[in-house]
């Protein structure tokens, strides 16, 4: 009888185990640090720039996902004339359950200037993504780093127009190689009321536009010109006024 228990214990602290044992692993892996890059690093096409740090996990490392895309505001994602926003996912296979991390990315030369988003992701071996990492940076296109001038003629800073009567948005755009686009904008406050996009292909730019203000309430604005170059170099100025 004394066997007979002995065996049944036996068997039942096996299947304990066992239990144990194929219990899933639902337990995210970790993003212990990333080192690089840093929150608001410059970076410059041509070059390269380094992922480093550290990735654990409770069980089984597999993978880490790099994706990095366009950060800018989405008027230019397709370029026609110039530079075109980078966008890759790079996947770096891992193993373990602590991994130190030194990945080398290329950044191509053709890359258009401006902000990009960097998001990292850890993956173990059961698929558990782990909490993702972010970083901004800038990357300033080597071909090209001088920006757009902007020189406005009106409307002068403190002007003002009545309503109904046309805004003369009057001025010149310069750039070193070659301009690409310009974005006139015009705020109330924190308010969007007028948005103008116009493609550019030369390296000046003679600015001239009539906007109407029928309609418009008064109160005091601001108008924001943006002008990119053919590689993404951006500038912008603010002007404000009054309209009465």
């Amino acid at each position: 009888m004394k066997k007979y228990i002995l065996v049944l214990s036996a068997l039942a602290l096996v299947g304990l185990s066992s239990c144990k044992k194929d219990d899933p692993d639902n337990e995210k892996p970790i993003i212990v640090s990333i080192n690089e890059p840093l929150e608001g690093d410059t970076l410059y096409t041509g070059t390269e720039f380094h992922i480093t740090g550290v990735v654990t996990d409770n069980e089984e490392l597999s993978q880490l996902k790099i994706d990095i895309h366009s950060a800018d505001d989405g008027h230019d994602h397709e370029r026609i004339n110039g530079a075109s926003h980078w966008e890759t996912i790079v996947v770096v296979d891992l193993a373990g359950r602590n991994q130190s991390i030194d990945k080398h990315i290329d950044i191509p030369s053709e890359a258009a200037a401006g902000k990009y988003h960097i998001i990292i992701t850890a993956v173990d071996a059961a698929g558990n993504q782990s909490d993702f990492v972010e970083r901004d940076v800038i990357i300033r296109n080597s071909g090209d780093l001088i920006a757009p001038q902007i020189s406005l003629s009106s409307p002068v800073g403190g002007s003002s127009v009545n309503v109904g009567d046309m805004l003369n948005v009057t001025g010149l755009l310069q750039d070193n190689l070659g301009l690409e686009s310009v974005e006139v904008k015009v705020y109330l406050g924190s308010t969007l009321v007028h948005d103008h996009d116009m493609e550019l292909a030369a390296p000046s730019h003679d600015l001239s536009l009539q906007i109407s203000t029928t309609g418009w309430s008064a109160g005091n604005y601001t108008l924001e010109v943006i002008v990119k170059d053919q590689v993404g170099n951006k500038a912008d100025t603010d002007v404000e006024f009054t309209v009465n």
